[in-house]
C-alpha cells in the first residue's frame, strides 16, 4: 500500500496523524437512512454512539482491518492555544522584602522561554497600572502582545517591573477579557483563548472591586474564555470563587512559606494550567485532490509512547467522557475528544490517528 504524504503543520505535544481514502460524502437524508436495524442510531445524526456502526452493518473492524482501509494520509493540526496573562505587580508581591515578585517572574520566565511551550502564544499585561486606573480599558491592551513562544521578550519585559500599589483586580480582568474576546475574533478564532490571573490576594482600591464582583465577570465569559487563576501568597481564600466562576474549578495556590518553594510551585500551576489548555480538539484536513470526506467513515486512535494503538469510538454526546465526538454532526469540520479520553490522551502522550474510509466504530472504547 503505498500512502501519498500532506504537509500539515502540528501545534502541539502529540503527534496527530490522518488516514484518508475516498467514498462520496452522503447527504444528510442518505446518511440517516443507511443506519439501519443494528447500527445503534435513532436516524437523526446526533446518536451518542453506544452502540453499532455509523454507516455501516454493526460490524465492528479491528485495528488492523482499520489500517488496511488507509490509502493516503496527511498529519493534522491540533486547534492553537492562546493565554493572555494578567499579572499582579502590586506593591505587596515585594512588601517587607517578600520574594513572591521575583521568584513568579523567574517561573513565568522559564515557561514563556521553554522549547515545551511550541504551540501556545501568550500576551502579558499588568496591574495596577502607573497611574493605579481603575478604568478596565486601561488594561486591554498588553505591554507584550500575542507572541508565539517560545519567547524572550517576556523576560525582558518583567524585569522592567516595578511592583507598587493597589490591586484594582475587577478593572484588570476586564480588561485582559476584552483583549481575549479581540484574540478570538481575530488570530485566536481557530484555537483555545483563555486568560491567566496571576495575583497574591484580596482586592484593594476602586468601588467595585469585590471578589463576587469579578466572580461573575469571569462567570459571564467562562463558556468560551476561562479564567485560570494561580494565588502567590497566604490571603487567598476567595480566589477560588474567581476560578470557579471563569469554569477552572478552583485556584492553584502557591505558598510562601517556604521562599525556596515557591518558584517550584508557581512552575507546577503553569504548567497545568499549560496541560488543561491544551486541546485535544483536531481540524479536518482538506481531501486530497479528486476525494470527498465521508463522515460516516472515520475511526480515531490513540497510540501511547512505547504502546500498542487501541480505539477511541464515536460518542456525539460524550455520555460518560469518553470516546469522541464532531464538532457539529452533520457538517463536522473539528474531531474532539471527549474530557475522560482526552485527559487520558494528555498523560500516556504518543500519537492519535484519525482514520477514514472504514465504518466508524461506536461502542465501548477499546
Amino acid at each position: 500500500m503505498v500512502l501519498k504524504k500532506l504537509a500539515f503543520g502540528v501545534a502541539s505535544s502529540l503527534l496527530v496523524t490522518v488516514v484518508a481514502c475516498g467514498g462520496a460524502d452522503p447527504s444528510i437524508s442518505d446518511f440517516n437512512k443507511s443506519r439501519g436495524p443494528g447500527s445503534g442510531g435513532s436516524g437523526d445524526g446526533n446518536d451518542d454512539g453506544s452502540s453499532g456502526t455509523i454507516g455501516g452493518n454493526g460490524a465492528k473492524p479491528e485495528n488492523n482491518d482499520l489500517a488496511a482501509c488507509a490509502t493516503q494520509s496527511a498529519t493534522a493540526e491540533a486547534r492553537p492555544v492562546y493565554l493572555v496573562f494578567m499579572f499582579d505587580k502590586s506593591g505587596s508581591m515585594v512588601k517587607n522584602g517578600s520574594p513572591k515578585w521575583a521568584s513568579a517572574t523567574a517561573a513565568s520566565k522559564a515557561f514563556f522561554e521553554s522549547q515545551d511551550s511550541k504551540g501556545i502564544s501568550a500576551s502579558l499585561s499588568y496591574f495596577p497600572d502607573d497611574v493605579q486606573s481603575c478604568n478596565s480599558g486601561d488594561y486591554s491592551t498588553p505591554e507584550v502582545p500575542l507572541t508565539a513562544l517560545p519567547s524572550t521578550s517576556f523576560g525582558q519585559n518583567l524585569d522592567n517591573q516595578d511592583p507598587n500599589g493597589g490591586t484594582p483586580t475587577k478593572a484588570a480582568l476586564q480588561g485582559a477579557i476584552t483583549y481575549a474576546q479581540q484574540v478570538g475574533a481575530g488570530q485566536g478564532k481557530d484555537g483555545k483563548v483563555a486568560v491567566v490571573l496571576v495575583t497574591d490576594g484580596v482586592p484593594e482600591g476602586c468601588g467595585d472591586n469585590s471578589i463576587g464582583n469579578i466572580s461573575a465577570l469571569a462567570a459571564g465569559v467562562a463558556a468560551t474564555i476561562p479564567t485560570y487563576v494561580i494565588g502567590v501568597g497566604d490571603q487567598l481564600t476567595n480566589l477560588n470563587d474567581i476560578a470557579a466562576g471563569g469554569g477552572t474549578k478552583s485556584a492553584l495556590i502557591v505558598s510562601v512559606n517556604n521562599p525556596a518553594q515557591i518558584q517550584a510551585d508557581f512552575t507546577k500551576a503553569i504548567n497545568q494550567i499549560k496541560a488543561s489548555a491544551l486541546t485535544c480538539d483536531y481540524k479536518i484536513p482538506a481531501a486530497p485532490a479528486g476525494e470527498t470526506f465521508d463522515r460516516s467513515k472515520v475511526n480515531v486512535q490513540h497510540t501511547p509512547t512505547g504502546g500498542t494503538a487501541g480505539t477511541l469510538t464515536y460518542n456525539q454526546s460524550c455520555a460518560g467522557g469518553t470516546g469522541w465526538q464532531y464538532d457539529d454532526a452533520n457538517n463536522p469540520t473539528r474531531i474532539l475528544l471527549c474530557n475522560a479520553s482526552c485527559d487520558g490522551v494528555k498523560a500516556k502522550s504518543g500519537k492519535v490517528d484519525i482514520l477514514f474510509g472504514c465504518a466508524t466504530q461506536t461502542g465501548p472504547v477499546k
